[in-house]
């Protein structure tokens, strides 16, 4: 709890600051390129693990690099067939519309046992960036990522029950240090009322980190 209130401090949600410690285990190695991560280093990238050596390329409309900047609907990864070992999707596939076509993308630009690792949210507001187009659930991704030739498919829930899902939406309406004091009642309700009812812990996620592969 209280790692997470340190993250709250600093201006996250919630539903990010569980998100970048649950992606923490995963290890980035080889090349990776992070589709849609914007002109700034996000901050998933710094709970990564990364392998010595790793080379990380940001491709979005708002790249740094002109070589590097494509519209994500219509646009190819400028990456050649089989050159990259990972791709990264946070916050990405509710925003875009032709998901199935950047998926597809993905798979073409990965080698053989290639990673593609990211998240979705489930329960949030609506935030255009600048579409808001889906909310997925697992059963959803599922079968997206076999539609477009993933396999060995692990997909994991981020959250914890109806009253942080709750604090997640409403908080980001009050000032940092109200929702920090508030935080604690929030995670300690939701803990209660998991142990009575587990079942809760998946009908109210904040969203979903997903790990597959090109096989």
């Amino acid at each position: 709890m209280f790692k997470i209130i340190k993250e709250i401090s600093k201006g996250k949600t919630v539903m990010k600051a569980m998100t970048n410690f649950s992606v923490a285990q995963y290890t980035l190695k080889g090349k990776v390129v992070d589709v849609g991560a914007g002109a700034d280093i996000p901050s998933y990238q710094r709970f990564l693990k990364k392998s010595e050596g790793v080379k990380i390329i940001n491709v979005d409309l708002d790249a740094k690099d002109d070589s590097n900047k494509i519209d994500l609907e219509k646009d190819k990864l400028p990456m050649e067939d089989g050159s990259v070992d990972q791709v990264l999707m946070f916050n990405l596939l509710e925003h875009i519309y032709e998901h199935k076509f950047v998926l597809s993308e993905a798979n073409r630009v990965l080698k053989n046992q290639g990673v593609l690792l990211g998240f979705v949210p489930f329960l949030i507001a609506y935030h255009p960036d600048p579409h808001d187009y889906f909310r997925y659930t697992k059963e959803a991704l599922y079968k997206l990522f076999k539609a477009t030739s993933f396999d060995d498919i692990s997909i994991s829930s981020v959250g914890m029950g109806p009253f942080i899902a709750n604090y997640n939406n409403i908080m980001v309406l009050f000032p940092i240090f109200i929702r920090v004091i508030l935080f604690p009642f929030y995670y300690i309700l939701d803990l209660l009322l998991i142990k009575i009812k587990p079942s809760l812990k998946e009908r109210f996620v904040l969203g979903y980190i997903f790990r597959v592969k090109k096989t």
